[in-house]
């Protein structure tokens, strides 16, 4: 175990600049199952702690490469990222979607995620050595309805969403990217879900537990809640978390006169922030969103 512990070291230092140093940790939920992490931070004193979140699957975070282009854009910064339930520091995946180990599909749900990056932030917020005074929140996708359900629950300066359908609930969205022909069969999956609430049985990669937990999350509802600056990122071809619920965000937020949403979409990117031709913009959007948040304009 430990040599396989070392080579993810490794590969994970491989993947950011060298002068930050990671730590991985454990912490102990209430039932005693651990929970794994990691926080690195640059050498000297920081400007605060970036949260990091990643979208849907069961890969291990920490060596997720879009996490660490963002994590670059914040190099002042230390940076934590939290393991979803079962997923262990020498634990291999093939396929993150369907490969996933027991205690992944036996108990996760966005709700148990939210609920560990709680534990973790408040065990740092005892530690010394780690400045939480400026927390920044940052989630992509699925990472994005948890950031947003954590942001109203944690003290934090400003928190960023990336393809994330922050206007419908997630049951909807899901909807929303399945052809008209097979939504029939999911809405049946998605009721067997709601009705078996405990169930490890899966529909779509997911157990009914996942699905019966976060069908009805939407993230707006969380978002209304939190007087922290927001940064809502979004594609305009993405397919899997669609423009118009973004939109719909920045609709509300203008009806409410709730002036701590800031609105980036890029019309010719994808959920990825990729253009047509390949190209991915996540660096230089992500190093966008890392100026913006050291001085968020107000809306209004």
């Amino acid at each position: 175990m430990l040599n396989r512990f070392n080579a993810l070291a490794a590969l994970t230092l491989l993947a950011l600049p060298q002068a930050y140093a990671i730590d991985y940790r454990e912490l102990s939920r209430a039932d005693g199952t651990p929970i794994y992490y990691t926080l690195d931070k640059p050498a000297g004193d920081t400007s605060g702690l970036l949260v990091l979140s990643q979208g849907s699957g069961c890969a291990r975070a920490a060596s997720n490469p879009n996490l660490a282009i963002v994590r670059a854009a914040f190099p002042d910064y230390a940076a934590l990222i939290v393991e979803k339930i079962g997923i262990t520091p020498d634990v291999e995946i093939s396929d993150p979607f369907g490969d996933c180990p027991a205690q992944f599909y036996d108990n996760y749900t966005v709700s148990q995620r939210v609920a560990d990056y709680r534990t973790v932030l408040n065990a740092l917020a005892a530690d010394p050595a780690v400045n939480i005074a400026n927390t920044i929140l940052f989630g992509g996708s699925e990472g994005g309805l948890a950031m947003a359900m954590l942001a109203g629950r944690v003290p934090v300066n400003a928190t960023i969403l990336l393809s994330t359908a922050t206007g419908e609930t997630f049951g909807d969205m899901v909807l929303s990217t399945v052809p008209p022909e097979a939504q029939e069969q999911v809405r049946s999956g998605f009721e067997m879900a709601r009705n078996n609430p405990q169930s490890s049985e899966r529909l779509g990669g997911s157990t009914y537990r996942f699905w019966a937990d976060g069908l009805d999350l939407r993230p707006l509802d969380h978002m209304q809640k939190a007087t922290a600056p927001f940064l809502l990122i979004q594609g305009g071809l993405d397919g899997s978390a669609p423009v118009a619920a973004s939109r719909t965000t920045l609709a509300v937020f203008a009806e409410k006169g709730l002036c701590n949403l800031t609105y980036w979409e890029f019309p010719a990117l994808d959920h990825g922030l990729t253009d047509p031709a390949g190209t991915s913009h996540l660096p230089a959007i992500a190093t966008m969103a890392a100026a913006w948040a050291q001085n968020p304009i107000p809306a209004c």
